[in-house]
Parts: structure tokens; C-alpha cells; sequence
């Protein structure tokens, strides 16, 4: 879903534009949800993403997974929050619509 100032669906850079998502996985062993909202304006992008995850099982793929690090998503339940920003660069090399999006999280 998505809103901008305008009234419309034309993602002017001149106006403010609102995106709102959510999706939900329920799969073997493995439920997953995830919601997010972000807004753009001026080129600048702010967002937020929560999700949950509940993995009843984890079978490694190869012998080099290492459940033991502190990286791994094991078996559990997670909640993650990220949050991130962007700066978009419009029109790279003159070319219309090749823009690169600046971001971190």
C-alpha cells in the first residue's frame, strides 16, 4: 500500500510518500511475520521493519553450519528491529529512472 501527499499514485520526489507492508510465512516447522513502514521526502527515505520469527526446527545444509556462533539463527524465536535511511541520486549519467539509493540500517 502506498500514499503520497498529492493524492495519487505518482511517486513525485516533491512530495511525501508513504509505503506500509506486511507478510506472514507459515511453512514446515517455521512461522514468520514481518510489518514495515517507510516514508520518503526530498529524497530522504526513513523506515522501520519489525519481525518475528519462530523456527521449531533447523536442519544444517552442509557441515560447515555452526549453530554454536553467535550469527546463527538456530532453533527459537526471534524479534528483529531495523531500522534504516536513504538518500536517493537521481538520473545517474543523465539517464532517466537509473537512480542509486544511499542507505544504511
Amino acid at each position: 500500500m502506498s500514499f503520497n501527499t498529492a493524492g495519487n499514485w505518482n511517486q513525485s520526489p516533491d512530495n511525501l510518500v508513504v509505503n506500509v507492508s506486511t507478510a506472514y510465512l507459515d511453512a514446515n516447522q517455521e512461522k514468520d511475520f514481518s510489518a514495515g513502514v517507510n516514508a520518503i521526502w526530498q529524497r530522504i527515505g526513513l523506515g522501520y521493519i519489525f519481525a518475528v520469527n519462530d523456527i521449531k526446527q533447523y536442519k544444517p545444509t552442509t557441515s560447515t553450519d555452526n549453530l554454536d556462533s553467535e550469527d546463527s539463527l538456530g532453533k527459537g524465536k526471534y524479534k528483529i528491529y531495523t531500522v534504516n535511511a536513504s538518500y536517493l541520486i537521481p538520473n545517474v549519467m543523465d539517464m532517466d529512472n537509473f537512480n542509486i539509493y544511499l542507505g544504511s540500517y
